[in-house]
């Protein structure tokens, strides 16, 4: 604790030395409008996310506006296995998944300026939240697994995976991503996000940032809409109705009068 103490009391102290020490020649300049695209990795995805923004400023230090985010999520049991496939190639497949689970995120928030830049080529800070609707997408898992026919011989096929039954067969692995997709169910849930964001870009109506934070995202049962017991990801486990990650993003884009 002492560590992190010392740490930031030197960090703001660096701040306090950038706030002071201006160029005389850069004039702050109040902007109405900014869009922004940025890839988003979280401790909850094997996979990069994105995010799309576009923000009003109310005044000099506060900007309100949306936020589109595609993500996926990983289930804290999901344990990858390589297997030979039918080709020869090594393939990876999670025993006991049952559905991929993806989704789009579309909210609203606000960005508050806590240290903006003072100088050409300095750093501002600033704190975001934002909160909305998580459109989630269950997609089945599909694999290829060997059976026996019933004159005795072995056949290859894709099925959509049951533990109960295809545990107890050869399975060679999962089969294309876009097998099942017109299978995927919808789920509704809420989300919430708070993070920090550092935009080091030298010119001021450029956004070139590093954002860092936390997301929750809940998918309850909507009163019986859907079953409870959370998303069903994984079979033989608890699944998750509340799912929260940490993140970092990077952010590029622009500002305009």
């Amino acid at each position: 604790m002492r560590q992190f103490l010392t740490i930031g009391v030197v960090l703001l102290s660096m701040l306090a030395e950038g706030q002071i020490e201006t160029d005389p020649d850069f004039r702050r300049t109040v902007y109405r409008e900014e869009f922004s695209v940025g890839l988003i990795l979280h401790t909850r995805s094997p996979w990069p996310g994105v995010n799309f923004r576009r923000l009003s400023y109310s005044d000099g230090y506060n900007k309100w506006g949306y936020e589109i985010d595609y993500t996926s999520y990983r289930h804290p049991r999901e344990i990858k296995y390589p297997v030979q496939s039918i080709l020869g190639n090594s393939r990876s497949f999670t025993f006991g998944k049952i559905n991929d689970f993806f989704a789009l995120r579309g909210g609203y928030g606000r960005e508050r300026i806590l240290f903006d830049k003072t100088d050409q080529g300095s750093v501002s800070i600033s704190l975001q939240t934002y909160g909305g609707v998580a459109l989630g997408f269950l997609k089945p898992i599909y694999v290829e697994v060997r059976k026996v026919s019933g004159d005795g011989t072995y056949i290859d096929v894709v099925e959509r995976y049951n533990p109960d039954e295809h545990d107890n067969v050869y399975v060679y692995g999962e089969d294309s991503f876009f097998t099942g997709f017109n299978e995927t169910q919808m789920r509704l849930g809420v989300y919430g996000k708070v993070g920090v964001s550092f935009d080091y870009n030298f010119l001021d109506q450029r956004i070139t940032s590093m954002e860092v934070g936390a997301i929750f995202d809940y998918y309850p049962s909507w009163f019986g809409l859907y079953e409870p017991g959370g998303v069903p990801v994984m079979a033989e486990t608890d699944n998750l109705a509340l799912w929260w990650q940490l993140y970092v993003s990077f952010n590029f884009g622009n500002k305009w009068f």
